[in-house]
């Protein structure tokens, strides 16, 4: 073994390039079962600017269904969700340009290796006035009535010189598969719609609701009704809730037992409804408390993190100290549920489906992407050492060449005595060590959201930083998802005082440790986590420079001009406009620009709807003229998330050099 170069932190040579770490061939979507393997949405050729339906047979043979002409992704709430549904030898998907629904043979489509070359033919309206004013996602096929149900959002009463939200209108629509129309409304009595359901007989619908000002992970309801004899809804009912909560991911089992996830405990766990209940009081009963989540925040629509399975138990993935398990739940004769652990060890779990020969999911460990499992049926009630094999799409390269930095997962008492949580990377390469009395750079990475999370999967970009020279810290500050209702809440409406606290007390406490160097911390984040960088510059001289992703500066102009999903999220995190409008203006970088006396990176997409880029125009303007150093590059045809290559790639080039002359590093 050769003794390793030594070499300042934050200069060390590395073969993860911005563009190795940038190919997301690892960004898996929307598992869907079907009796021959698994079909996904995947990016076409690692870039996410394009994407499409994918379909993996468990020997590993991959074949893109979609034709190239085709960008597969729905711009419902502006995040998407699940964009397609696949019913035999039909395929159903949403175009990302036009935001129509095509229909698609794939009775030729099924080889190997297949170039996909039958053509789609579209099922709803595809018309220049009507380009992407109607928006559809989270499909079902309805075989009795031959129809196609699925959230529908219709933007054709917005008048582009003037959005308002309230215009916005979300529907759950039915689709005659034959002749095809733009849907006939089912239900649109709230503000939003999501889930849409089937009972085993085809003659119930479940779905999700909630209204302003609350967000699916606030609180939400569950409808259940009946169809008549011209496929309207008829006899809608609600769940009975003990109390106000958060129920996601409705879904039947084959006898018509209703489950779904609720927060009621502060915990997101499993509840079934039993077939009887369902035609009387709908009460539902816990199926295993356990104080772990069972599900992420609803960002996108469409996530499944449990299937029941035909014996009558239930597979679930939960997060406990944000760490993702999959367990295998059985009821007892007495009624009794008990859990057999399947695996654990992961940084995520999502996407659980199945037929009655196999089950998938999508997962990532600390040092292996996010990839396709495969659990097959009759293995299920082996021991804890059965195995699950994973298909991953791409090789995995890198890691015995750069050698990968492992998390530390903390948790640490900041402001009032309260706990928050964050995951630790040294700095780490196989090549490389750093000088002899000297500590690293640290980088502390803000989730968005702010309700996401910062996850122990390996993340190329994060690692990226560590093998370098970088120490990176990822936050999980209060008001992040996995660690229960009331850690999730507690940032209402505290959004810009206590994330701020927790980020520095997280700091200060590896300060403490002596792992970093106190003189040479930067911030970085985007969205809600670029707001998290601008107000800590502006508040806190611990850092010495901030990148911020398309980040929000103007809180008070964001109620005014964000999409209609987030248009009331604000109202929680700080409190309702314009009663709070003191408030907005005190924690809003932009007036608080006079306090940033450190460099300030901003990247924005020139078509971000959630965050304008006019935010950042403003802030850069301002500190131009403040004499503070800032940099501005803005990206033409990029929304919320850089999804072309090249974009990711001038962006991390942009923000390592950006780090290093602010910091000052040298080899």
């Amino acid at each position: 073994m050769t003794d390793k170069l030594k070499q300042g932190y934050g200069c060390w040579a590395s073969l993860l390039t911005a563009q190795s770490v940038s190919l997301d061939s690892g960004d898996i979507n929307f598992l869907r079962a079907d009796s021959s393997g698994v079909c996904f949405i995947n990016s076409v050729d690692g870039e996410k600017d394009k994407q499409a339906v994918w379909h993996l047979s468990p020997r590993g043979e991959l074949n893109r269904l979609t034709p190239k002409r085709f960008n597969v992704r729905s711009r419902v709430h502006e995040y998407g969700g699940v964009p397609y549904c696949v019913d035999g030898n039909t395929l159903w998907f949403c175009n990302l340009s036009d935001q129509a629904i095509y229909k698609q043979d794939l009775s030729i489509d099924r080889l190997p290796q297949s170039d996909a070359v039958t053509e789609s033919k579209p099922l709803t309206p595809v018309q220049p006035a009507l380009a992407a004013k109607l928006r559809y996602a989270d499909f079902l096929i309805d075989h009795r009535l031959n129809r196609l149900i699925c959230v529908r959002e219709d933007h054709r009463l917005v008048d582009p010189s003037d959005f308002d939200a309230n215009c916005v209108v979300n529907a759950l629509v039915s689709i005659d598969l034959e002749s095809g129309d733009e849907g006939q409304i089912l239900y649109a009595d709230s503000d939003f719609v999501s889930s849409p359901r089937l009972s085993p007989d085809g003659k119930t619908l479940v779905w999700q609701t909630w209204s302003h000002p609350n967000m699916p992970w606030d609180n939400t309801e569950i409808r259940i009704a009946n169809f008549d004899d011209q496929g309207n809804l008829t006899n809608i009912k609600q769940i009975q809730q003990p109390k106000p909560g958060s129920l996601i991911q409705p879904l039947f089992d084959k006898w018509g037992q209703l489950y779904f996830i609720a927060d009621w405990s502060n915990w997101w766990n499993l509840y079934r409804i039993s077939t009887k209940e369902l035609e009387t009081t709908c009460k539902a009963e816990a199926v295993y408390p356990l104080p772990a989540d069972f599900a992420p925040p609803q960002w996108l629509l469409g996530h499944r993190n449990y299937i029941p399975l035909d014996d009558g138990s239930i597979l679930a993935s939960y997060t406990q100290n944000s760490q993702w398990q999959l367990g295998l739940l059985r009821c007892s004769l007495s009624g009794t549920w008990k859990m057999q652990n399947i695996a654990d060890g992961y940084g995520q779990i999502e996407n659980l489906c199945g037929t009655n020969e196999a089950i998938f999911f999508s997962a990532a460990t600390a040092t292996q992407e996010n990839a396709i499992h495969c659990l097959r049926l009759e293995e299920k009630t082996l021991p804890a050492d059965m195995t699950i094999k994973r298909m991953s799409l791409s090789e995995d390269s890198h890691t015995e060449t750069c050698g990968f930095s492992s998390a530390t997962t903390i948790c640490f008492k900041t402001a009032n005595d309260e706990l928050a949580y964050g995951n630790y990377y040294p700095p780490r390469n196989s090549q490389y060590t750093g000088l002899a009395d000297s500590l690293p750079p640290l980088i502390v990475s803000v989730h968005g959201g702010p309700t996401s999370s910062a996850k122990t999967s390996l993340n190329l970009k994060l690692q990226y930083w560590t093998n370098r020279g970088f120490a990176v810290i990822d936050v999980n500050h209060r008001g992040s998802s996995g660690f229960g209702r009331e850690f999730r809440q507690s940032l209402y409406p505290n959004w810009g005082l206590f994330d701020l606290q927790d980020i520095e007390f997280a700091v200060r406490h590896l300060i403490r440790e002596g792992l970093v160097d106190a003189e040479k911390v930067v911030i970085r984040g985007g969205s809600a986590g670029g707001y998290s960088v601008m107000a800590a510059l502006s508040e806190s001289d611990l850092f010495a420079a901030g990148a911020s992703y398309y980040g929000i500066s103007d809180l008070e102009v964001l109620t005014q001009g964000t999409h209609k999903f987030e248009s009331r999220y604000l109202d929680q995190l700080i409190g309702p406009y314009p009663e709070a409008r003191d408030i907005y203006i005190s924690r809003s970088p932009i007036y608080n620009i006079d306090k940033i006396n450190a460099p300030l990176l901003l990247l924005q997409g020139l078509e971000d709807k959630v965050v304008p880029p006019d935010q950042a125009e403003g802030i850069s303007k301002k500190l131009k003229n403040n004499g503070v150093e800032v940099r501005y590059i803005a990206f033409e045809g990029e929304g919320h998330g850089f999804r072309q290559l090249k974009n990711q790639v001038l962006a991390l080039e942009t923000e390592l050099s950006f780090y290093q002359e602010a910091l000052r590093l040298k080899p």
